[in-house]
């Protein structure tokens, strides 16, 4: 009986090892399939993935090569070639996954609207460009891509700057100084000299700007630091045009600083920045700068002309004078021309009154004359109003040594001519001073003949420039215009 048991056991072990070899197959078999199965599907993933990331690959370096392709274009001054592909690739629908292509390109199509600014439409499109510069920062940011962030911010400052010639220039101008003094973060002297010159002397020229509508004399001193930081970098040696182009607007800066503090001083730094200019700025390389120049070195000469010796540096000045017009002829550069045409008329008047006063006063009326010749009253009327209201100023005393009445009547009919742009209604200050130099010039007239009637015009000139001119409102004035007009009043009495 236990045999028996015991092969049984041995029959149903036997069977149940059967049983699970059995199993395993099925199992073996069932694993086969579903690794099978899963190959199929990792084969397909696989596969469909290398083509989904060939067909990506294929498409972005397409993207790219356009991108390039605008990239060379605007570097060729092609803009608007450019910005039609910019504005083209910025359509694409793959555009949201590359953001930092999406800023490049929001970057150059700021700059092409920039450069396009130049040439028409410039408010439209200086709007355009800050805007794209603005969107370009919502991918620039300064903890991701610092040198991108200033960069941009240098070309948001010059786009604003830019702007403030058009409009809101206060507004503008304070949001170009943000915007240099953001990209100065990051352009450090440092790390970055040249990045730092460049935007230091952006800074300083916002600034000068800025100067002529707030804080005069506090703005042109930040102006005149960021000039110097410039030159820290950009020496004579290493970058003589940078050199040149900062001492420039130095010289620029000091000149308009010397209206409200250190006159001579100021003045003297301007003329010894415009000096240095020149060094780089020469006439045989750099013809129109050096006229520029030049034309600047004259002002600054006259100006120094009426604090210290005077007929040094109006000697001076008209020499620099010659040398701008040596290159500014009316054939080629009519406007700059006829611009240092009424300087040099400018500078001869004084020069008369302390040497060879006839000859002098003859070259100032000679180039108050050429610069009408480009200044007309239909094109440049405001232009023609202040220089006939000059040549009336110089007539005047060249009455004293010759022709008295054929000059005053010269004097008086530029005045007259001045005074048909400079109206009461347009231009108040500048209608009151030629109503008193027009008074000026019938008193003197009074000398020679009808006095009573050109005193009593005279008078009426007189309270006409004092309509303005009220002690309230323009007190230096009053005080200039209420002795001519007594003088006047006191000849009439006297008449008999």
């Amino acid at each position: 009986m236990a045999k028996k048991n015991k092969k049984f056991r041995i029959r149903a072990s036997s069977a149940k090892l059967k049983g699970v070899m059995r199993f395993l197959r099925d199992k073996r078999l069932l694993v086969a399939i579903i690794a099978a199965v899963i190959g199929v599907i990792l084969a397909t993933f696989v596969r469909f993935y290398l083509f989904e990331y060939k067909a990506e690959k294929i498409a972005k370096t397409a993207l790219m090569a356009r991108i390039n392709n605008a990239d060379e274009l605007l570097e060729k001054n092609m803009v608007d070639d450019a910005l039609v592909i910019y504005q083209d690739v910025l359509k694409t629908e793959s555009m949201g996954k590359y953001q930092e292509i999406y800023a490049h390109i929001k970057n150059k199509e700021g700059i092409c609207y920039f450069k396009l600014a130049y040439g028409s439409d410039k408010e439209n499109n200086l709007t355009k460009a800050i805007r794209a510069y603005e969107e370009t920062l919502n991918v620039y940011t300064v903890k991701r891509y610092p040198l991108k962030y200033g960069t941009t911010q240098n070309n948001l400052g010059n786009a604003y700057s830019t702007l403030a010639e058009v409009r809101n220039k206060e507004e503008n101008l304070s949001k170009a100084i943000r915007a240099y003094e953001e990209a100065l973060k990051i352009r450090t002297v440092e790390k970055y000299p040249l990045d730092y010159a460049m935007t230091q002397n952006n800074l300083g020229s916002a600034y000068s700007t800025l100067a002529e509508v707030r804080n005069k004399e506090e703005n042109l001193s930040k102006a005149i630091r960021a000039y110097e930081e410039a030159l820290n970098v950009y020496t004579v040696e290493r970058y003589p045009l940078k050199y040149a182009l900062i001492q420039n607007n130095l010289g620029l800066a000091y000149k308009d600083l010397a209206e409200v503090r250190n006159k001579e001083e100021n003045l003297s730094k301007a003329i010894r920045a415009y000096e240095e200019a020149l060094n780089g700025y020469t006439v045989e390389r750099y013809p129109l700068k050096y006229a520029a120049i030049q034309n600047n070195l004259g002002n600054a000469y006259t100006d120094l002309a009426e604090v210290r010796d005077k007929e040094e540096n109006l000697s001076k000045a008209i020499r620099a004078y010659e040398k701008a017009l040596n290159v500014y002829t009316v054939e080629r550069y009519p406007l700059k021309y006829a611009l240092i045409q009424n300087n040099l008329g400018v500078a001869y008047r004084p020069f008369a009154e302390v040497r060879d006063k006839k000859e002098n006063l003859s070259k100032a009326i000679r180039a108050y004359e050429e610069a009408l010749n480009v200044y007309t009253v239909e094109r440049y009327p405001l232009k023609y109003g202040a220089i006939q209201n000059n040549l009336g100023v110089a007539y005047r005393p060249f009455a004293e040594v010759r022709d008295k009445k054929e000059n005053l009547r010269k004097a008086i009919r530029a005045y007259e001519e001045a005074l048909k742009i400079r109206t009461v209604e347009k231009y108040p200050l500048d209608y009151a001073m030629t109503q008193n130099n027009l008074g000026l010039a019938y008193t003197d007239l009074a000398e020679v003949r009808d006095k009573k009637e050109n005193l009593s015009k005279a008078i009426r000139a007189y309270e006409e420039a004092l309509k303005i001119c009220t002690v309230e409102r323009y007190p230096l004035y009053h005080d200039i215009i209420m002795p001519n007009m007594r003088k006047a009043k006191q000849k009439m009495k006297n008449k008999h």
